[in-house]
C-alpha cells in the first residue's frame, strides 16, 4: 500500500516517530510532502528518507505562511510544486492540516485531478470554533464532502467537525509517544526539586504565570523552547542565577534525557483570542492536545496542567489539573508533588500505564493502517466493479459519478 501524505507548519518533528513506525511495522510505502516546516524537521525528515526505503520525502517550497500571517491555514504549496507528485499512484491521500486550511484545499485538488478515485483521510485537532475569511468557510466545507475518513484527535475535536458539518466516518487518532524512547529512568542522586516546561514561549502558555509560579515554590526551573517571551526567560534566569536552565528547540531524539532531570512538568497554557490574521476576526487559542505531556507522562514524569481546553483529558487521572490563571493553585499542585513520594511514583506509574495504552505510537499506527486498508479495498472494488469509468461533475470535483460502459457512450 502507498500512502501519500501532505504537512505544513513549523512544529512538524512529532510526526517522524509515527511515520517512522508505519513504516517499520504495517510495512507501507509513504510519500511525505512537506511546506513551511522548521529546518530542523526538514533535517530529521531528509534523514529519515535516507535510512527508510520506503519513505519518500519532498520539502516544496511555500508562499505565504505561517510566519507571515501567523495562522497554518494561510501556507500554501508554491503553485506547480506539486506536479512533481503527478506520477505517483497513492491508495490513500492523508492530509495533516484542517479542513480549511489552503495546503488541504491544494492536496484534495491534486487528487480531483490525477487520481479521483483515491480515498481521502484527514487530520483533525481543532477544538474551538473559529470564525475565518472568505474562501476558508467555502474550503472547508469543501473538504468535509470530499474527505472519506477523519482522524480527530480527541473527543472534543470530533464533536466540532460534526458541529461544522462533516457527516462522515471518523475514527479518534490521538497524538502519540515513541514509548521504547521515551522511558522512565532511575534517578541519579539527590537534586533540587525541578519543574519543567516544553513548548512555545508565547503568552498564551502561561509563560509568566510559571515563572511566579517557580518562585512561589522556590524550585528550580527547566524550560525548552523559542518564542517572543525569551527575553522574559532570560531575565528571570538572571535574577534567580542557577536555578532556571533554558534550552532551545532540540532535536526530537534529545528531549527524553532532558524529561528524566524534571520531577515534574506542567502546562500552564492560557486562553486567549488571537487577532493576527485580520484584526476584526478573533482566532480562540485553546490548548488542543499537549503532546509534550503524553512525552512526560511516558518518561514516568508527574505532570500539572491547567484546566484549558484538552489539558485534563490527556491528563485524566495521571496528573493534576488547577484552574488556569491561578498561580498559587499551580504552586500547590506542584508543591503536593515535591512534598508527597507516594503520590509522584502513583502518579508516574499511572502516566506510564496510560501513555502505553492510549498514546503509543504503535497502536495508533495499527488504527490507521487499518482505516487505510478498508478504504483502498472499498476503492478497489469499485474501480474493478465499474472498470474505472466515471464522471466528474465539472461544477463539484468532489463528486465522482460511475457508469456503465454503455452509459458512458451517451455522455
Amino acid at each position: 500500500m502507498h500512502v501519500l501524505t501532505t504537512v505544513v507548519g513549523q512544529r512538524t518533528e512529532h510526526w517522524i516517530d509515527l511515520l517512522t513506525t508505519l513504516i517499520d511495522q504495517t510495512g507501507i510505502e509513504l510519500t511525505l510532502c512537506a511546506a513551511d516546516v522548521s529546518p530542523l524537521a526538514a533535517q530529521s525528515l531528509a534523514e529519515l528518507d535516507r535510512g527508510r526505503e520506503r519513505f519518500h520525502f519532498h520539502h516544496l517550497p511555500h508562499v505565504l505562511g505561517e510566519g507571515r500571517t501567523g495562522h497554518m491555514a494561510s501556507a500554501l504549496f508554491r503553485p506547480g510544486s506539486l506536479r512533481t507528485l503527478r506520477q505517483v499512484r497513492p491508495d490513500v491521500l492523508h492530509v495533516i492540516g484542517e479542513a480549511a486550511y489552503l495546503s488541504t484545499f491544494q492536496a484534495l485538488h491534486l487528487r480531483n485531478r490525477h487520481w479521483p478515485t483515491t480515498p481521502i483521510t484527514l487530520y483533525a485537532a481543532q477544538n474551538t470554533m473559529m470564525r475565518l475569511p472568505f474562501p476558508f468557510p467555502s474550503l472547508e466545507q469543501y473538504a468535509y464532502r470530499t474527505v472519506a475518513h477523519a482522524f480527530p484527535i480527541t473527543p472534543a475535536a470530533l464533536e466540532l467537525l460534526r458541529v461544522k458539518g462533516y457527516q462522515g466516518p471518523a475514527s479518534i487518532v490521538p497524538l502519540g509517544v515513541d514509548t521504547t524512547a521515551f522511558q522512565p529512568t532511575p534517578a541519579v542522586g539527590s537534586r533540587p526539586f525541578s519543574v519543567g516546561f516544553v513548548g512555545r514561549l508565547e503568552p498564551h502558555k502561561g509563560i509568566r504565570d510559571l515563572l511566579h509560579g517557580s518562585e512561589l515554590l522556590d524550585c528550580d526551573l527547566i524550560v525548552v523552547g523559542e518564542g517572543s517571551l525569551r527575553k522574559e526567560v532570560e531575565r528571570a534566569a538572571a535574577r534567580r542565577p542557577g536555578r532556571i536552565r533554558l534550552y532551545s528547540w532540540l532535536d526530537h531524539g534529545e528531549l527524553p534525557s532532558i524529561l528524566a532531570r524534571m520531577d515534574a512538568l506542567v502546562l500552564p497554557s492560557l486562553e486567549v483570542v488571537q487577532r493576527n490574521v485580520v484584526p476584526w476576526i478573533g482566532i480562540p487559542l485553546r490548548e488542543q492536545f499537549g503532546r509534550v505531556l503524553v512525552e512526560a507522562m511516558a518518561c514516568g514524569v508527574p505532570v500539572v496542567g491547567s484546566d484549558v481546553g484538552e489539558i485534563p483529558y490527556v491528563v485524566e487521572s495521571a496528573g493534576l489539573i488547577y484552574p488556569a490563571g491561578e498561580v498559587s493553585a499551580m504552586a500547590c499542585r506542584l508543591a503536593q508533588i515535591r512534598d508527597d513520594p507516594d503520590l509522584a511514583r502513583r502518579l508516574g506509574a499511572t502516566g506510564r500505564s496510560r501513555a502505553e495504552k492510549q498514546f503509543a505510537w504503535a497502536e495508533i499506527a495499527k488504527t490507521m493502517h487499518h482505516t487505510w486498508q478498508e478504504l483502498a479495498v472499498t476503492a478497489e472494488r469499485l474501480n474493478g466493479h465499474h472498470r474505472q469509468r466515471y464522471v466528474i461533475n465539472d461544477k463539484r470535483p468532489d463528486l465522482v459519478r460511475f457508469v456503465q460502459p454503455d452509459e458512458g457512450k451517451a455522455l
